[in-house]
């Protein structure tokens, strides 16, 4: 059974309600290194990137 765009749409919508969720709750976490703060930083931006990638290429269909 294929699934059909409004329920990949939506599943991609939660996935990005989560994230968000995820990324205040570790602004709030204490962190003593520098270099773990860089690779949230990292990971964060290169989810945002794929989230465009992602919604740019939803919208050209």
């Amino acid at each position: 059974m294929t699934r059909s765009r409004a329920f990949n749409r939506f599943h991609r919508f939660l996935a990005r309600k989560h994230r968000d969720e995820v990324r205040n709750a570790v602004s709030v976490l204490p962190c003593d290194e520098a270099r773990t703060r860089e690779r949230i930083q990292k990971l964060m931006d290169r989810r945002f990137v794929l989230d465009e990638r992602y919604e740019m290429e939803e919208t050209a269909r």
